[in-house]
Formats: structure tokens, C-alpha cells, sequence
């Protein structure tokens, strides 16, 4: 079947499918519905018109103009066409087309509250033209016209408040800045003084009191075996002072009016660690039976089953231990930062809900690396990393076709709260009131802690107090 979607001058729309979908119009949208079934279903979205611009939601938002898809196809060797996947590097389904005056048309779906894959693949027809297939569980689609992207924001509202459309809660934070803290690195080394440990995690709030203010966030990584080493072990390490010593340092940090936050990946755990034990049954396996494994600092991981109680349990009960020891919250990695490796119209995501939901009720704070429309954490980092894209097209990083664009997501997810690198903030970002600044190194470099590193964060505080008041 075959629906314009849009039809102006040298910008043409068309949504084609096998299935069947139905379409009713009203005054400032059309609903599209599959009339097939509870399956999973497939569409495409066809485009031809020379001045094009298209702003998909990889990551927070990637816009581009349509004759770069057939140039990035060739660029990474990719003749399938390039893929994001939601509700991983897709942080939601809104497809935006615009036109040289931000006149066009928004194609998008509810959150799926379930977590199911929603696959969107971009290729080439010509330099003129693209395509963008969808194929993920069936449900209802909306067609959004408008003159600007504000009168787009302005409809979206109506909407969401017309349709059944449930979005996650607003979460509130007093904190402006996030210091990063990384106690041991990728190679096992620390160049934290022994007789020091965990208390120099009091000097570092320390620091920010004085020169941030009360209500700030400590990031602390890099505290159990190091850095990408060990998990799902998180057990304070030793060589630092165990548990008591960490105790403590937390009454310090809290003393100083910090919060402190630690670092769980919530979807990968380390091979050896795993094998032979009964967390085995929790690893994610592929359609023949196989785990799934990922390389990370060369050392393999297991993707681990995110619909797995074994493996839910487990990250909760680390998250546990941190807050048993004072901790106000973690982060959980990856989350909105990796592909989800099943297929379109399987489940994925309904197991991390639970988890940041079980963790909330614990009365931990919990952030994400990525964005996402389904996740209800407290706050979400924006992912800027280097383009990365495997042979299927499948890309685990970067912005191959355009830049970073947050318009889609402050669109689609408006008001949530954004952690956002001081490596990356500029002058779009002075009047954002929902943000945290993350005061990272220069280049995304791990901050570990090391002799000058009290001197080098007063250093990069002088910098970002500055940049944010400019």
C-alpha cells in the first residue's frame, strides 16, 4: 500500500508497505494504524527532493541533509544502508523531515513501555532520494504537518494530550555541575596514594564546595578492580580501604554538602567472571543458541539478558551494597549508549524500567549514559563518541551522516534533565535551565585520579564556570 505523507514543491513524503495500514486525518495530524495483527510489522518512508533535511533520533538527535546518506554509505562500506535501533541508540521513534525553511512533516510512535526493538534503517535510492525502513512490533503511528518547529512543538503537545501516550516522569535536581572521578584505570593501576584510599574522595568534594557550592554530583568509577575490569564484581576495592574506609569517605563527602554517585554498567559483565557459574543462565544468547559477546579494552564481556531476574537481581543487589555504605545513587551504563542486539519486536528494554523503577523505590538516584523516551532516570548523558559502525551498518557510535542535534529529543522528551560534557557545551546550551554540566576532560579522556589532580580539577572548574557565564 502507498500513502503521500507530504506533497510540496520538490519535497515529496510517501509511507509504502507490505501490510495493511489503515489512516485517518485530522485537523493537525493523521493517525496510521496496522490493521494486521499484534506481529511485527514493517514500512518505508520514501523521500525525494534535492534540499531534504533529516533529523532522526540517533542519540538525542542526528540532523543531515539527504544527499549525505549515499555519501556515508559509500564513506563506510555499508551498501544495506546505516541502523539505529530503539530503545537503545534510538532514544525514541521520531523521524523529523524538513524542508530549507523548517516547513515538513514528523513521523513518530508513542513510547513503547514494553521495551520492544523498533529497528530504522536508512539507504540511499540516489542523491536526491533515500529511504528510511521501519520494522518493529505493530502499533500506531502518527503523521505531524507544520509550518516551523515551533508550531511542530505546539502540535506534539496537543498530541500527546489527545492520544494515549505515556511518557516518563519529570525528575528535579538541584545540582549544575557533575565531577568526574575514575580511581583506577582500564590497566588495574592506581595512582591513589595507599595511605590515602577512598578519603581522597573528601578532598574532591572538598574542592567543589569551595569553589561550586552545596548540592553538586561526585561521579566515582574505577573503585572496585578498575575501570572496565571485573564487572558485575563492584566490591570496594581493598586496595583503597575496603568498605569501611569508603563508609567513611561518603560521611565526608555528604559533610560537604556532595552527593556522591557510582558506576554500575547495567548490560555487560566480564566473560570469566561469568562462565561456570549460575549467572551464566542470565547471558544473552543469539537465535542459535550462542552467547553474545562484546570487546571492551580487550577483554571479552557478555551481553547479559535484560529480561533476566538472575541478572536484575544482581546489579541490584551492587546497588544495594553502595547504598548500604551511604551512596545516593548510581549510574547504570550503556543503557542509551549501545545497540539493543535482538530482533525488531522483541522485548529489550521492560527489564531495565524495573530495574531504575526497584532502584528509585530504594531511594537511590539513577542515571543513564544515552537519552531515552521509556527509562524514568533522574538524569540522561548526552553520548558524544567517535563514529563507530559495524559491517552490518549498525551504528554503535558517533554521527555518521550530520551532527548531534538536541532539538529531536527536547522535542519528543521535552524537560528532562541532561548531563551534558563540558567538552561539548556551547553557546546552545546557555539558556538550557534542565542540565547538569559533567566537567570531563578535554577529548571524553577518562579523569583518573592522579598527583595533579585536585590542581587540574580547580582548573577545569575555573573553565566551566567561566564558559557557562559567558
Amino acid at each position: 500500500m502507498e500513502i503521500s505523507l507530504y506533497n510540496k514543491k520538490n519535497y515529496d513524503c510517501v509511507f509504502t508497505s507490505g501490510n495493511t495500514f489503515s489512516m485517518h486525518r485530522y485537523k493537525n495530524w493523521s493517525r496510521i494504524d496496522p490493521v494486521d495483527g499484534d506481529g511485527v510489522i514493517s514500512f518505508n518512508l520514501l523521500l525525494s527532493g534535492a534540499n531534504w533535511r533529516i533529523l532522526w533520533p540517533n542519540r538525542e538527535g542526528e540532523l543531515f541533509h539527504i544527499s549525505q546518506v549515499q555519501k556515508s554509505i559509500e564513506q563506510y562500506n555499508v551498501p544495506e544502508g546505516l541502523t539505529i535501533s530503539y530503545p537503545a541508540t534510538a532514544s525514541c521513534r521520531t523521524i523529523i523531515f524538513l524542508e530549507d525553511t523548517d516547513r515538513g512533516v514528523a513521523v513518530l510512535a508513542p513510547p513503547d513501555t514494553e521495551g520492544r526493538v523498533t529497528e530504522l534503517r536508512i539507504k540511499s535510492t540516489g542523491i536526491k532520494d533515500c529511504a528510511l525502513l521501519v520494522t518493529g512490533n505493530s502499533c500506531t503511528w502518527y503523521a505531524v504537518r507544520f509550518d516551523s518547529l515551533p508550531e511542530l512543538q505546539s502540535r506534539l503537545v496537543d498530541l500527546k494530550g489527545s492520544v494515549s501516550w505515556k511518557g516518563i516522569p519529570l525528575r528535579n535536581t538541584e545540582a549544575s555541575w557533575q565531577v568526574q572521578t575514575g580511581l583506577i584505570g582500564t590497566d588495574g593501576h592506581t595512582s591513589v596514594p595507599k595511605e590515602r584510599g577512598f578519603d581522597v574522595l573528601s578532598d574532591i568534594s572538598a574542592c567543589m564546595e569551595r569553589l561550586l557550592g552545596s548540592g553538586n554530583i561526585l561521579h566515582v568509577f574505577g573503585y572496585a578492580g578498575g575501570h572496565d575490569i571485573g564487572y558485575p564484581d563492584y566490591t570496594p576495592s581493598p586496595v583503597l580501604g575496603g568498605d569501611e574506609r569508603l563508609g567513611k569517605a561518603i560521611t565526608e563527602i555528604h559533610r560537604n554538602n556532595q552527593k556522591v554517585v557510582f558506576y554500575l554498567n547495567g548490560r555487560i559483565a566480564q566473560k570469566e567472571l561469568v562462565d561456570d557459574t549460575d549467572l551464566y543462565d542470565a547471558v544473552l544468547t543469539t537465535e542459535y543458541g550462542s552467547p553474545v559477546v562484546e570487546v571492551y579494552q580487550d577483554r571479552e564481556f557478555y551481553v547479559m539478558n535484560p529480561s533476566s531476574e538472575k541478572w536484575l537481581e544482581r546489579i541490584t543487589n551492587e546497588a544495594l551494597h553502595l547504598k548500604a555504605l551511604g551512596a545516593d545513587g548510581v549510574q547504570l551504563d550503556q543503557l542509551g549508549g549501545r545497540a539493543a542486539v535482538v530482533p525488531p519486536g522483541e522485548i529489550w528494554g521492560r527489564g531495565y524500567i524495573d530495574l531504575i523503577e526497584t532502584l528509585h523505590l530504594q531511594g537511590l538516584l539513577v542515571w543513564i549514559q544515552g537519552v531515552s523516551d521509556i527509562y524514568p532516570a533522574d538524569w540522561f548523558e548526552l553520548t558524544y563518541r567517535n563514529v563507530s559502525i559495524l559491517e552490518d551498518g549498525t551504528i554503535r557510535g558517533g554521527t555518521p551522516l550530520g551532527k548531534a542535534d538536541k532539538r529531536l529529543y527536547e522535542l519528543s522528551v521535552p524537560n528532562q534533565v541532561l548531563l551534558v560534557p563540558l567538552s561539548r557545551f556551547d553557546k546552545q546550551w546557555s539558556n538550557s535551565k534542565r542540565i547538569i554540566v559533567d566537567l570531563d576532560k578535554k577529548g571524553g579522556e577518562l579523569f583518573l585520579y592522579n598527583p595533579r589532580y585536585l590542581k587540574q580539577l580547580e582548573e577545569i572548574i575555573s573553565k566551566a564556570v567561566f564558559k557557562k557565564g559567558k
